[in-house]
């Protein structure tokens, strides 16, 4: 089985970013939260480990830095048996979807967007995306056929938008993002966001919005 890490990190009114800032440990109940709580989130851990879903966690809870809650659970390496510990540095990756969701909410609470408005109302070259049905693999050549809908906000929150992965998603899609000069993102600072989104809305999605 594979090693999985989970690194989880709750933090409640509490800049982490401030350098100013040194977390205290704290008591849970004097800060407004029930150890009880925190009793069951130990449970809910220990069976995501005991199924096997994750080899170990890390859970940390602070309020204006005081650490209300800090465990570690399980193990961080699974052959070796070694036991997680609190203090274990993660490679945490995909945080900016974690962020871009937060600031969709913000919108959508503000009332600024829908979560069903088309992609295109805000890109309009997802307008003409379509769903690729044919593909050849001697040239990355292929055919599409038209969306049966539009793309929205909410597929691309649920992963549902059709949208491949370049250089990490499927032979297909990688051949074609590669061809069109699209890249998964990590180690390319130099590359353009506006101009890497105008060619992924050029490619063609791998199945049908909301399938």
């Amino acid at each position: 089985m594979k090693v999985l890490l989970l690194g989880f990190l709750l933090v409640c009114g509490v800049d982490l970013f401030s350098q100013s800032m040194v977390l205290q440990q704290g008591d849970a109940e004097k800060a407004g939260f029930s150890k009880a709580g925190f009793e069951r989130l130990d449970q809910i851990v220990q069976g995501y480990i005991d199924k096997q879903w994750i080899a170990g966690a890390t859970m940390i809870v602070a309020k204006n830095g005081v650490i209300v809650y800090h465990q570690a659970l399980g193990y961080s390496d699974l052959a070796k048996k070694t036991r997680m510990q609190k203090d274990h540095i993660f490679r945490i990756a995909s945080q900016t979807k974690a962020i871009t969701s937060v600031g969709v909410m913000i919108l959508l609470e503000q009332g600024k967007i829908l979560l069903d408005d088309p992609v295109a109302k805000y890109i309009p070259a997802f307008a003409q995306t379509g769903v690729l049905d044919k593909f050849n693999a001697a040239d990355s050549s292929f055919t599409t056929v038209p969306a049966k809908r539009p793309i929205t906000i909410r597929d691309l929150l649920t992963h549902t938008s059709g949208i491949g992965y370049a250089q990490i998603g499927s032979p297909e899609y990688q051949a074609l993002s590669a061809k069109a000069g699209v890249v998964a993102g990590l180690g390319v600072p130099s590359y353009s966001l506006a101009d890497q989104v105008e060619k992924i809305a050029r490619l063609p999605l791998e199945f049908q919005p909301g399938e």
